[in-house]
């Protein structure tokens, strides 16, 4: 009973914090910087790393505020200029569209990688890149549960008539159970993605 007390505490206490720093940056510059951050607080929860909340949230949020804003709107522009292409193709030619759709899905699927892949492999962005399309591509049940998630938040959020009935929903846990529930599937993935760089490196190391 006390470690679900505790548990809901920390949901609740995350989920203020990522409404606080999203304002911090007047919504726009906060929201991508505040969301690396309670990926990463929640990574290290989940992985037995945790230390104070409040300081690695604002720790993360500091460190990370500039490369979350260039990921998160470099992913904002490209999908948007996607989507757009897509139904404008749609009334041109159904031909092309089909393409275009498939092209404008793979893309979302990646999109939806790369910042929990930010979060938790050191890397250049290209190889951050890399990784989130062989993650995506290669773990299929992966990605429908995060496209899952994302459709559910998005809904939440966009039919007022939920927030309206539940607005603690919103204001206590809804963003820090989701980055939870991310964590929990996307950890067992990057542990092994992790595993075989290591080894990689190691080999490299060996042979030299």
């Amino acid at each position: 009973m006390y470690k679900w007390m505790e548990w809901i505490a920390k949901a609740a206490g995350l989920n203020l914090l990522w409404i606080l720093f999203t304002l911090c940056g007047f919504g726009f510059l906060g929201l991508f910087p505040a969301t690396v951050a309670l990926l990463m607080v929640t990574r290290d929860v989940k992985t037995g790393n945790q230390k104070g909340i409040v300081a690695s949230f604002l720790n993360y949020y500091v460190e990370n505020f500039i490369k979350a804003n260039a990921y998160g709107y470099l992913i904002v522009i490209i999908n948007i200029a996607l989507i757009s292409l897509a139904i404008q193709s749609v009334h041109s030619s159904v031909l092309l569209a089909i393409p275009i759709f498939v092209v404008t899905v793979l893309v979302f699927m990646i999109s939806l990688y790369l910042l929990p892949v930010f979060t938790y492999f050191h890397a250049s962005f290209l190889n951050h890149l890399k990784l989130s399309i062989v993650m995506a591509l290669g773990h299929p049940v992966v990605s429908f549960v995060l496209f899952s998630l994302f459709v559910l938040n998005f809904g939440v959020i966009f039919y007022s008539r939920i927030l309206i009935a539940f607005p603690i929903l919103f204001l206590f846990f809804m963003v820090s159970v989701s980055a939870y529930f991310v964590m929990v599937v996307l950890l067992p993935v990057f542990r092994k993605y992790g595993e075989s760089e290591k080894a990689a490196t190691s080999n490299q190391v060996s042979e030299v």
